[in-house]
């Protein structure tokens, strides 16, 4: 489980990042939690000193007891904490150097003003890969264990009792039907047509006309149907 823990005293901030973590976790599989905290006290750093989960930190700069440098040197340095990833979010964008000049490994400086969904969204990602979130799909199949990473996944389909799994490096097959691997996907994986399930975030193009979906690695096939236009269009990528 990966815990994100947000330092702000700003309510609507605290808020807005919080809708931000949430809307791109959704996508995954990962079970996380966010907690928050207006500024520096004992429940926080219970939570600092807590070693059980992996923990991201979203922190603002400008807290009324500890700013929010001294929070991220206590994580480092108090709590020898040089794993979980720092993320700073203030208006105080002029303290972009000084911080950085602290040697604190911190993931990025983000501006209040910047797009905060966009930035934090691309944080979390580099985030999962820091502590290897990076989400496979893992099954047997005839005794054989397999980890296929999701966005290798093009597109699976159903082949007579048993699935075919179309990746960027080759196909793989296991005894399991398509809802059943449905529940076990990200978001993104949508129902394209019966028996027939695309991963959106490897899609190229689609010609609706043929029912043709082109991948980003040049995979092709027959692979929707106007039933399943609307949701597939509709689909929001986060």
């Amino acid at each position: 489980m990966i815990n994100f823990i947000i330092v702000d005293d700003n309510e609507l901030q605290r808020k807005a990042s919080e809708r931000a973590i949430v809307k791109k976790m959704m996508s995954n599989k990962i079970e996380f939690t966010i907690t928050k905290f207006e500024d520096y006290n004992d429940k926080l750093t219970r939570q600092m000193s807590d070693k059980s989960f992996d923990k991201v930190y979203i922190l603002d700069i400008e807290l009324p007891t500890l700013d929010g440098i001294q929070i991220a040197r206590e994580i480092r340095h108090k709590y020898n904490d040089w794993t979980s990833p720092i993320i700073i979010l203030t208006v105080h964008t002029s303290l972009y150097y000084e911080v950085y000049k602290q040697r604190l490994q911190i993931l990025d400086f983000i501006s209040k003003t910047d797009n905060v969904d966009c930035l934090l969204s691309e944080n979390i990602d580099i985030c999962l890969k820091m502590m290897n979130k990076d989400k496979v799909y893992r099954y047997t199949y005839k005794s054989v264990d397999y980890n296929i990473n999701f966005n290798h996944i093009d597109y699976i389909q159903r082949d007579g009792r048993k699935i075919k799994i179309v990746t960027t490096n080759g196909d793989y097959y296991q005894n399991i039907s398509i809802n059943k691997i449905k529940e076990m996907l990200p978001n993104y994986f949508l129902l394209s047509a019966k028996g027939i399930i695309i991963n959106l975030k490897n899609v190229k193009k689609i010609d609706w006309q043929k029912f043709n979906v082109v991948f980003n690695d040049e995979i092709n096939g027959y692979l929707v149907s106007k039933s399943h236009r609307k949701e597939i269009e509709t689909y929001e990528l986060v």
